[in-house]
């Protein structure tokens, strides 16, 4: 397809620096920046899968392509920088697609500030290269937008959009959120009735090779109870769509918003400018992933880098429009400096606190133990429990059954880790906000070690002699007893304890891991995730 545009402008030494510049704030970010929750619950999938401990198979086919992760020398951290390493180069697909469609539609100059916006828009450099599923899916879908307006959409084009289609859906079902962008596609190729016909075609391969990779990946999987495909796919409908409201997440899209005021000043006048009725359809579609904030609950910081991409396009018009103008240089002046300081933000989010708290979780455990945590933080070890998200927890009270009762005394895992929310407001504020009989059971049967790091054990205050303390989870523990210095072991099986003391004794009961203690305090627990880190407006 010819260009629409055959205008040539001089391409800006500064739009090429800040592109250059970006791509080095994404591997700087991805070596040191804090890792969030949902990073290590991908990762624990993947070791799952390759300990046939996977029970859920919605979005999570991408454990095929990185089993190889798990088997990498070193901790969860080392194994995430590197995916996170391998996600920089999706951006740079994505980042290429975008250039790719801008190029067919304005001229080069245009196209590489379209791109410089990508890269320098809210939220993309601290969020845009984590370990998630949004950065693959993009650069799927994008690369396959490209070819379906850029190609003559030939059998070699069909075959490839249909692949890339099918892997965007199997790594998320957000995927669907870009049917507008394809709708886009199709209604631009719209005057060569052969090019949307196979463009079609390729849609449909699509979903054919979604649905067989599909069952292929569920027939190795054996799912538990409540998390089967249907189940999920009507949660997922129900509780990020059709339950959430208007702008659920209004206060993350004007922080995005204000850190992208040059991309949506741009995208506004290139709309503007758009001479023809066809053009602005296409141009108001390719924002429709963004405009899906509307209604979707989980529009949270790392959702726009995933949702903006096409939106580019109309930057790029915008950039046209303006070329040469002193507004267009100011524009360009901002996304520069909004990169520069997204950089500064996201880098005092280190992980040091992280790392210290994993190596001494597997330092205490050099084997695999059942743990209890919120999101799978030390994801080569199995945990109970549930994904204890914003949506998990909701679910979990909706229902009002008590869960972790339950797996202490069935599972019996010795380690739990507090690092969020829910654990937290239950083992250091002592404030109810899971089932009361959890709440009572994880208090009861945990002790504070270090950080976020609790051990079995509990603390017994004697009110009279003798008194029985039941131990649940099985295993050596070392006691120690108020007034005196001497440490005792002791193994608790199926049997009570009967301990003796004076009334106001206090014995500490604490899991022996067979290591020395800490010598190095752990930092507080507040600091082991940085969060989404956004500008307070009220």
């Amino acid at each position: 397809m010819a260009r629409q545009f055959s205008g040539k402008a001089d391409r800006n030494p500064f739009v090429i620096s800040g592109i250059i510049a970006c791509f080095i704030f994404l591997i700087i970010l991805s070596l040191s920046r804090n890792v969030n929750w949902d990073e290590f619950y991908f990762l624990s999938h993947i070791h799952a899968f390759q300990d046939g401990r996977l029970d859920q198979p919605m979005q999570t086919f991408y454990v095929h392509g990185f089993g190889w992760l798990a088997r990498l020398p070193g901790a969860e951290m080392t194994q995430i920088t590197v995916a996170r390493l391998i996600m920089v180069g999706f951006v740079g697909i994505t980042a290429l697609s975008i250039h790719w469609i801008a190029r067919n539609f304005t001229d080069l100059a245009s196209a590489d500030i379209a791109l410089l916006a990508f890269l320098s828009s809210g939220f993309l450099l601290p969020h845009g290269a984590s370990f998630r599923t949004d950065p693959m899916a993009a650069a799927f879908l994008t690369t396959a937008i490209a070819l379906l307006m850029t190609t003559r959409m030939g059998l070699f084009h069909v075959v490839i959009v249909a692949g890339l289609g099918a892997f965007a859906l199997l790594v998320t079902v957000k995927s669907v959120l870009f049917f507008p962008c394809v709708l886009a596609a199709l209604i631009w190729r719209a005057p060569c009735s052969g090019v949307v016909a196979r463009s079609l075609l390729a849609v449909v391969l699509a979903l054919t090779l979604f649905g067989a990779l599909y069952y292929w990946h569920t027939s190795g999987i054996e799912v538990a109870a409540g998390k089967d495909t249907a189940t999920n796919a009507r949660n997922a409908v129900t509780t990020t769509l059709l339950k959430s409201g208007f702008f659920p997440r209004f206060d993350t899209f004007v922080t995005w918003a204000i850190l992208s005021i040059s991309p949506v000043v741009l995208a506004i006048v290139g709309l503007i400018s758009a001479r023809s009725p066809r053009l602005i359809i296409v141009l108001v579609l390719c924002a429709g992933p963004l405009l899906s904030v509307i209604i979707y609950r989980n529009a949270f910081a790392y959702f726009f880098p995933f949702a903006v991409p096409m939106l580019m396009l109309a930057v790029a018009f915008g950039a046209q429009q303006l070329a040469g103008t002193k507004w267009l240089r100011a524009l360009v002046m901002i996304l520069l400096v909004t990169a520069v300081g997204q950089m500064a933000l996201s880098i005092t989010e280190n992980s040091r606190t992280q790392r210290a708290t994993i190596a001494e979780v597997h330092r205490l455990f050099p084997e695999p133990v059942t743990y209890i945590d919120e999101a799978s933080m030390i994801a080569s070890f199995p945990s109970a429990g549930f994904f204890m998200s914003s949506w998990g927890v909701k679910n979990y009270r909706a229902a009002g059954i008590p869960i972790f009762a339950d797996i202490i005394e069935r599972v019996q895992p010795p380690l739990l880790i507090a690092s969020k929310s829910a654990l937290i407001s239950t083992m250091v504020d002592d404030r109810v906000v899971l089932h009361p009989d959890d709440h009572a059971a994880l208090r009861e049967n945990y002790v504070h070690y270090a950080g976020a790091i609790w051990l079995a054990g509990k603390t017994v205050i004697v009110e009279q002699d003798p008194i029985t303390v039941q131990l649940p989870i099985q295993g050596r523990y070392k006691m120690t007893v108020s007034g005196s210095d001497d440490i005792q072991t002791i193994v608790a099986g199926e049997e009570p304890i009967i301990l003796n003391g004076a009334p106001g004794t206090v014995y500490s009961i604490v899991w022996d891991s067979g290591v020395e203690p800490l010598a190095t305090p752990l930092p507080r627990v507040s600091l082991l995730y940085a969060g989404f880190w956004r500008i307070r407006l009220w």
